[in-house]
C-alpha cells in the first residue's frame, strides 16, 4: 500500500512505542469520551498520505473524519487518533493492543489473524509499467523483475507470477521511483494508487488485474466490540452522500450493491 513522503524508521518506532488501545474519560457532566487508536502507513495516496505539513490526508482520513457525527450520542463523545508506523508492523500492533484498529488500504488476507469489518471499497491488485515498457499483458509479466510493498496482498498476487523475481520494498514511493530507473519491470500494488501515481508520473497500468479484492478495517481478534462499532460507522458512511463524493474525489471504486 501507500506513501507520498517516506516514513523513517525511528519516526515508525515512536508511534509504535507511544500507540496504545482505546481510552476513555468522563466530563463533569457525565459525559464520556472515548479515544480510538489508529495505525496507518501514509505512504499509498490516495488512501492515505502526508501533505507538505505532516497531515494525513486521503480518503481513508477524510472517512474517518465523519465517523464521529455517525457514533457519538448524547452519553458518548468518540475521538480519533492517529499513529503512523511502516504497513508491514500494523497488524502486529493491532494484534497487540498497542492499537485499536488498523485502516491503512487493507484487503483481505486470511493469514492475517485480525477481526475484519464489513469492506467500504472494491479494489483489485494491479500492474504497473513504465510508459515505454514492451509489457502488455499480465502474461508478460512471467519470468520479470516485480516489486511490491511488503506485507501487502499486492505482494502476494507478485510472488505468483510465474518464475517472476520479487522484491519485497516497505515503501510504495521508493518502489515507484526505483520503476522510473528501471530496477524493475512492474511493480503490483491497490488499483487507485496505481491510477494516481500514472497520472502524475506518466506510468502505465495494465488493464487486466492480478486479483480482485475489497477494502477493510482490521481489528484486533477477538476484539468483537470495536469491530462492530466500525461497522456501525460505516453502514452509515455507505448510505450517505459523503460516500459518493469521496469516491469520485480519490477515484476509488463503490462497493456494488
Amino acid at each position: 500500500m501507500k506513501k507520498l513522503v517516506k516514513v523513517t524508521l525511528s519516526a515508525a518506532m515512536i508511534a509504535t512505542l507511544t500507540a496504545c488501545g482505546s481510552s476513555s474519560s468522563t466530563t463533569s457532566n457525565g459525559k464520556k469520551t472515548v479515544t480510538i487508536n489508529i495505525a496507518t502507513s501514509p505512504d499509498y495516496a490516495p488512501y492515505e498520505s502526508l501533505d507538505k505539513k505532516g497531515n494525513i490526508v486521503g480518503f481513508d482520513a477524510d472517512m474517518v473524519k465523519l465517523f464521529p457525527s455517525y457514533l457519538n450520542d448524547k452519553n458518548t463523545t468518540y475521538k480519533f487518533k492517529w499513529n503512523q508506523m511502516s504497513f508491514d508492523n500494523i497488524v502486529s500492533q493491532v494484534q497487540a493492543g498497542q492499537v485499536d484498529v488498523g485502516v491503512s488500504g487493507f484487503t483481505y488476507d486470511k493469514k492475517r489473524k485480525v477481526e475484519w469489518s464489513d469492506p467500504y471499497t472494491a479494489t483489485a491488485q494491479v500492474a504497473v509499467v513504465n510508459k515505454n515498457s514492451k509489457i502488455k499483458t499480465v502474461k508478460d509479466l512471467e519470468g520479470k523483475k516485480l516489486a511490491a510493498q511488503s506485507g501487502s496482498t499486492g505482494e502476494k498476487a507478485a510472488k505468483a507470477v510465474k518464475n517472476a523475481k520479487v522484491s519485497s520494498v516497505s515503501n510504495a514511493q521508493e518502489i515507484f521511483s526505483a520503476l522510473t530507473a528501471n530496477q524493475y519491470d512492474a511493480v503490483v500494488v491497490d488499483l487507485a494508487v496505481a491510477n494516481n501515481y500514472a497520472k502524475a508520473q506518466n506510468f502505465k497500468v495494465l488493464s487486466q488485474s492480478l486479483l480482485d479484492e475489497k477494502n477493510y478495517i482490521i481489528a484486533k481478534q477477538g476484539n468483537k466490540k470495536m469491530i462492530n462499532l466500525m461497522n456501525k460507522a460505516l453502514t452509515k458512511f455507505l448510505a450517505s452522500q459523503d460516500y459518493k463524493k469521496l469516491t469520485n474525489k480519490y477515484g476509488l471504486k463503490k462497493l456494488e450493491k
